[in-house]
Order: structure tokens, then C-alpha cells, then sequence
């Protein structure tokens, strides 16, 4: 789906001045949204680290070294970017999110989609790094399997349906208590780093 229509259904259910573009490859737009956010608010409970990229699915002999810096940038760099700008609005008992994968974990050896596990990978160091940073302030940081979803990045094959996902994901955040600094799946099970 073009950018635009996004755009238009998301303005369908949040009123326009609510909604803050930007792009977490771009470092000068994420400040910019962050400058737009801090004009609006004053704190942050939540951060949800969710934009990604598959990359390519290829083995590799057909690994290429722009979709691995695209995938890392998107995935990886533009969470700890993101999470960097918004850190003067989080406070105590707010929460950090990144959206991870299983595909992610060094115990899942399957193989292929080399940009993708490899950034997840780093994604999920990156939690362990937050984590250990920002335990003095008391902000949780967690890393979050949503589960193999029906999206157009999951496939239609995908066995977990987007609504199941989220709504397993919110329950995890609501309810489960010593999550900080751990990966956890949308239905709440530890999952190996």
C-alpha cells in the first residue's frame, strides 16, 4: 500500500495533530519528530520500537551489503536513535519496546535471511544495553516477539493473526511482571537471547 493511503486510514483514527511522520533510517527526522513530540507532551509512558524490515530472504550467495545496511538501519540503528531523542520524556515507570523476532535468537539456527537475524540479533543486544543503561532511572526496556504474523512482511501463510499478536503483546505489557531487560514472546514465555 502507497505511503499516502497509510497515511489517510491512520488519519481516519487519530485526529491529524496527532500524528508525528517520521523516518527511522534519518536521523535528522527523528529528531525533528521528537522536537514535534516534546511541543506536545510533556512525558512519554511508552515507547514501541516496531517499524522493520525483512530484507532479503536469500542464503548467502546472494547476501547483498545495501539491504544489510538498509535492514540494520531500520531494525537496529533507528531504535537506539528513536529511544536516544525521546529519553528527556521518559521517566520512571515508563517502558521501552523493541520488536524483536525469534529469527533473532543465536538458538535459532534455520539459516537464510542473513540482514534481517543479524539485525534482530543486534535489535536484541540493544535491549541488554538499554536495559543496564537506564535501570537507575527506572525505565523498562524489553524486547518483544510478536509471533509469525499474517502481514505483508509475515506472509499470509503466517500461522498468528495480527489482532492475536497485539492483543497477546498488550497483555504481556500489562500484566507480566519482571519482564525489564528480558525477551519475552507475545504470550508471555521467556525466550532464549
Amino acid at each position: 500500500m502507497p505511503r499516502a493511503r497509510k497515511s489517510n486510514k491512520l488519519k481516519k483514527i487519530i485526529p491529524e495533530d496527532n500524528i508525528i511522520l517520521l523516518d527511522v533510517k534519518l536521523e535528522d527526522s527523528i529528531r525533528s519528530a521528537v522536537h514535534m513530540l516534546k511541543a506536545k507532551l510533556r512525558r512519554l509512558d511508552l515507547i514501541i520500537n516496531n517499524a522493520g524490515i525483512i530484507g532479503n530472504r536469500a542464503g548467502l550467495n546472494k547476501v547483498e551489503m545495501d539491504d544489510h545496511i538498509e535492514t540494520f538501519m531500520t531494525n537496529t540503528i533507528g531504535p537506539l536513535f528513536v529511544t536516544k531523542y525521546c529519553l528527556p520524556l521518559l521517566g520512571k515507570d515508563s517502558t521501552v519496546v523493541n520488536i524483536s523476532s525469534l529469527m533473532g535468537s543465536i538458538d535459532d539456527t534455520s539459516g537464510g535471511s542473513y540482514s534481517y537475524r543479524i539485525s534482530k540479533a543486534a535489535l536484541n543486544m540493544l535491549t541488554k544495553n538499554l536495559q543496564e543503561d537506564l535501570k537507575g532511572r527506572g525505565i523498562l526496556v524489553v524486547s518483544l516477539h510478536p509471533g509469525w504474523v499474517r502481514t505483508r512482511m509475515g506472509t499470509p501463510v503466517a500461522p498468528v493473526s495480527t489482532k492475536r499478536s497485539v492483543s497477546g503483546m498488550l497483555k504481556v505489557l500489562e500484566t507480566e511482571k519482571n519482564i525489564d531487560g528480558k525477551f519475552i514472546n507475545f504470550k508471555g514465555e521467556e525466550l532464549p537471547w
